[in-house]
């Protein structure tokens, strides 16, 4: 039996055949089997196969290798097993057959057509063919492929056209995998079968069209002598056959292979530029559709990161992404400085509320003092009840993080102001905050059903200290780390050494008054 891995790489289905006795996974290029995810070692886990099964083996990786919810050294895989590696989850199936399809490897070529970005379909010899039905029917493929969802309801209708156009007796659509060289059959269809029978073809003709990006003719072979000794074309009784890439400019999408088993009805270079115009068609489509795609997925990847950056730092994540010049979310040290707002007394505040008004009121505190943290570049962490948890100075690096996050602070007194300025005093709202720089982990923390980014540390731990511990109402503490990279920016008062709790030494702390030469 063979065997396979299927598993989700941006919101697509991904396919690894098992192939090889023994099969790497990892982070890197050299592993057969690569998977660009930053939860993942360099040289994962491997697969063995032991007979006619295959174990899977941890390579001492980070984050572990997990079978079915638990982690494991080793284990015999079972059909179905679902195999977490990092945030990837890989699914353990049986593969009915190696490959789509079966080799021919005696066809013979009759005529090789290189393809261009402008194809003629009139040269200086008039091929005669209904240049009116065909453009009509051109026009509404291009209708039908613009409405296209898919890239195999693409497949369906380019197909469909084929048949109109040129009757053949058999036709296969082939995705193309890149990374593997592989053919992945899509599409299938033969004239009086209920049922899709072997695919044979020429797999040396397929990948040559592939690698060159030409159209193949093998026509009239029972009669030319350039196919004499090809016993398997005459068995099959193929009698003209076509091989073209499914292309673009710039790129290979796969394969049409179409053929004809009447000598009636025997395929000529009309029929090659018809279908290279209906592949290229296909091709943009496919191109279209990826485009697409890709534009839903930065669409969520930008909701997803608005809820912790700025829009200049999200922007900046999404542009080094799509340049890989920088892997997103993934786990780095760093120098930063941590912010944790409270809100004071809210517990009783909140006694007196109904609770939609707990919500209203959270939600408009919050939503003013995100809206700071982003204007000075600062990153939300998290909302924890009634607090707000901000880092300043990831996931990209700058040096003035520390000063950054006490001018948030100071705009957040400010802010708190105004809002209490419309309230009675008995409802006017404080709030005390804690602010240490130092080193800290960040990146994407928790199972793969469902991370967030975070950052962890005893910077994170000091700074939620002096907030809970240090700060009086409308005050804003910060550590000694953060004092000596601000001394010459702002006024302070020292407060002297302090024990906190969770926090072996003693921590020096001091109270910001202003911005030097500020009011």
């Amino acid at each position: 039996m063979n065997y396979k891995l299927e598993y989700f790489v941006n919101d697509e289905l991904e396919t690894f055949y098992l192939n090889k006795k023994t099969i790497t996974l990892g982070k890197l290029s050299k592993n057969d089997l690569q998977i660009n995810d930053t939860t993942i070692s360099r040289n994962h886990c491997k697969f063995i196969k032991t007979k006619n099964i295959y174990k899977i083996i941890d390579l001492n990786s980070t984050n572990g290798t997990f079978v079915n919810g638990k982690i494991i050294d080793e284990k015999i895989l079972n059909v179905g097993d679902n195999i977490a590696i990092g945030k990837t989850i890989l699914k353990f199936l049986a593969a009915p057959k190696k490959e789509d399809y079966y080799d021919l490897d005696d066809q013979k070529i009759s005529m090789v057509i290189p393809l261009s970005e402008e194809l003629k379909v009139e040269k200086e010899k008039k091929l005669e063919f209904n240049k009116l039905n065909l453009l009509t029917s051109l026009t509404k493929l291009g209708k039908n492929l613009i409405a296209s969802s898919s890239i195999e309801e693409t497949f369906e209708k380019v197909g469909q056209l084929i048949f109109d156009l040129l009757n053949p007796k058999r036709l296969f659509i082939f995705s193309y995998d890149s990374n593997h060289k592989q053919l992945l059959l899509k599409y299938s269809q033969t004239i009086g079968k209920s049922k899709p029978e072997k695919v044979n073809i020429s797999k040396t003709i397929a990948m040559k069209a592939i690698k060159e990006k030409v159209a193949i003719l093998s026509s009239n072979t029972k009669d030319d002598n350039r196919f004499n000794g090809a016993k398997s074309i005459i068995l099959y009784g193929i009698t003209s056959a076509l091989s073209i890439p499914i292309w673009t400019k710039n790129s290979i999408y796969g394969l049409i292979y179409a053929d004809a088993t009447d000598f009636e009805q025997i395929f000529n270079e009309k029929d090659i530029e018809i279908l290279s115009i209906l592949a290229n068609f296909t091709g943009l489509s496919i191109e279209s559709i990826n485009h697409l795609n890709n534009l839903n997925k930065e669409k969520k990847l930008r909701e997803r990161l608005a809820r912790y950056h700025s829009p200049s730092v999200v922007s900046r994540i999404i542009e080094c992404q799509n340049k890989n010049t920088h892997e997103l979310m993934s786990y780095k040290e760093s120098e930063a400085t941590v912010l944790f707002m409270d809100i004071v007394n809210f517990t009783s505040k909140a006694e007196n509320m109904r609770p939609i008004e707990v919500g209203q009121f959270l939600n408009n505190i919050f939503t003013e003092m995100t809206d700071i943290i982003f204007k000075y570049n600062g990153t939300l962490d998290k909302y924890i009840g009634d607090a707000i948890m901000a880092v300043f100075g990831v996931p990209f690096e700058y040096d003035n993080h520390a000063e950054s996050s006490i001018l948030a602070a100071l705009d957040m007194q400010k802010k708190m102001e105004e809002i209490n300025s419309n309230l009675p005093r008995k409802g006017k709202t404080r709030i005390r905050i804690g602010i240490n720089s130092g080193k800290l982990i960040s990146g994407d923390f928790g199972s793969p059903k469902r991370f967030d980014y975070t950052v962890l540390g005893n910077t994170v731990n000091i700074a939620s200290r002096l907030e809970s511990t240090a700060a009086k109402p409308d005050e804003i503490i910060i550590s000694e780390n953060t004092y000596n990279l601000t001394k010459n920016s702002f006024e302070f008062e020292y407060l002297g050494k302090k024990k906190m709790q969770g926090i072996l030494n003693d921590i020096k702390s001091y109270r910001v008054i202003k911005k030097k030469g500020g009011e």
